[in-house]
């Protein structure tokens, strides 16, 4: 897996010893989770659980997901990752967190384009990404992307459950 440098960020695979760190700086965070597919982690384990997941799906060969760290401080403050690819392998729908300490610096969108370019580079021709109706600030990141508005859905809540809930859909071809 590739290692993305931006003007102010790092983008690296997610490492063993990460689960402090992700439950300290977001997954723990109600706020963080409001709008995420998943509730807010009880617990540190559940966190040691996601990161085992992450790090066996590096280990299967999948190639994008990354921790997002500032250059000057190589704790993860973040995530970004693919979080659908379409069977063709040329569409690929984005998904990101941030600690809610960093919202508001321009991180997810200096991050967000980085993966763009990735992604671009290595075949795919269409990014996608979604967010909740009431996250308009989710929905800024991806415009200022590159991403255009295409329509709206619904999509589960959260995970583990059948609440439904509604979605704005953003994409960008190449």
């Amino acid at each position: 897996m590739s290692t993305l440098t931006t003007d102010r960020l790092i983008l690296h695979p997610f490492r063993e010893g990460d689960a402090e760190m992700m439950y300290r700086n977001w997954t723990s965070d109600e706020d963080v989770a409001k709008y995420c597919h998943w509730h807010k982690h009880e617990n540190l384990d559940t966190t040691a659980w996601l990161l085992n997941m992450y790090l066996n799906e590096a280990a299967s060969g999948f190639e994008y997901r990354w921790a997002i760290t500032e250059k000057n401080n190589d704790e993860p403050i973040g995530a970004i990752d693919v979080v659908a690819i379409t069977d063709d392998n040329k569409t690929a729908e984005i998904g990101y967190v941030l600690s809610k300490q960093h919202w508001n610096k321009g991180y997810i969108t200096e991050a967000f384009k980085a993966v763009i370019d990735e992604l671009f580079s290595n075949g795919f021709t269409k990014i996608t990404a979604a967010h909740h109706v009431d996250n308009p600030a989710s929905g800024r990141v991806m415009e200022k992307c590159g991403l255009r508005f295409v329509g709206y859905d619904k999509s589960i809540a959260k995970w583990g459950s059948d609440e439904l809930c509604d979605v704005k859909l953003y994409e960008l071809v190449k």
